[in-house]
């Protein structure tokens, strides 16, 4: 068995618990500050939005300074813990199928040449959010913030250690 002795290793950790208060503290501060940011903007690329509420109540909080910085990131709407936990709901490509002639009835497709822009048109007031038949965004899922914490733990240690 080969062994490997590393020499100064209690002096390194000494000093980091000196140096709370200064630039390495800020930047492990920064650097969790910034994946949680980075975080919340991954889930907002997923999360099932039918009003607008939920995607709207996204946040990220920090507390705390330095080396003793906690970042929580998270939804406000009193259903968002519903939706994220709820796998037997349709969401995102899956809605879309499941409820094809529904939302074909609701309104249209159309294009615009100029801005390139291809948009849902409703009719009436049959795709409106409280009947909720109008076309959803392919990616959008339960576990929206769970899925892109877990796909992307590599990008987020590494904004982290970026900081």
């Amino acid at each position: 068995m080969n062994m490997i002795q590393l020499k100064g290793v209690d002096h390194v950790i000494k000093n980091l618990r000196r140096s709370s208060n200064d630039a390495v503290a800020v930047r492990c501060s920064r650097g969790l500050k910034k994946a949680g940011l980075l975080l919340q903007r991954l889930s907002q690329n997923v999360v099932p939005v039918q009003t607008g509420n939920l995607k709207n109540s996204a946040f990220t909080r920090s507390v705390g300074a330095g080396f003793f910085t906690h970042v929580v990131v998270g939804y406000t709407a009193n259903y968002a813990a519903y939706v994220h936990e709820d796998l037997s709901k349709a969401h995102g490509q899956e809605f879309n199928v499941k409820h094809r002639d529904e939302i074909a009835k609701a309104g249209q497709w159309s294009s615009n040449i100029n801005t390139k822009r291809t948009t849902f048109k409703l009719r009436g007031q049959a795709g409106t959010a409280a009947g909720g038949m109008f076309p959803r965004g392919e990616n959008q899922q339960a576990k929206f913030l769970e899925s892109p914490a877990r796909e992307n733990r590599k990008l987020l240690l590494s904004t982290i250690a970026n900081g």
